[in-house]
């Protein structure tokens, strides 16, 4: 999904007092990078800058980001990209819900 286009979707949301879609930051264990995601048709979409996928260099740039679009949350999404012998039935990522008021991120 395009940034352009998130954007105005979740502004329709807010203004509209829709449930907004829940926003993920995704990060793994083998990047210095997260990128955001969008729960889209219960799949993850990134969200993308002229066809690639947005990058950002820490959580405090995503925070900011993000209150600028008028979020109050995030999910952020860990992957773990060393478990190798994990089970597969196992998920190999864990949510955690990120406050954006409180400047809990």
């Amino acid at each position: 999904m395009q940034k352009r286009q998130f954007d105005q979707w979740i502004h329709a949301d807010i203004e509209r007092h829709l449930a907004v879609p829940k926003v993920f930051v995704i990060g793994c264990s083998d990047l210095s990078t997260y990128q955001l995601a969008v729960e889209f048709k219960h799949k993850l979409e990134p969200i993308r800058e002229d066809g690639k996928p947005i990058s950002f260099s820490s959580l405090d740039v995503i925070r900011d980001e993000l209150i600028k679009l008028g979020l109050d949350r995030a999910y952020l999404r860990l992957h773990n990209a060393y478990d190798e012998f994990g089970s597969s039935v196992e998920r190999s990522y864990c949510d955690i819900e990120l406050s954006l008021k409180n400047d809990s991120l």
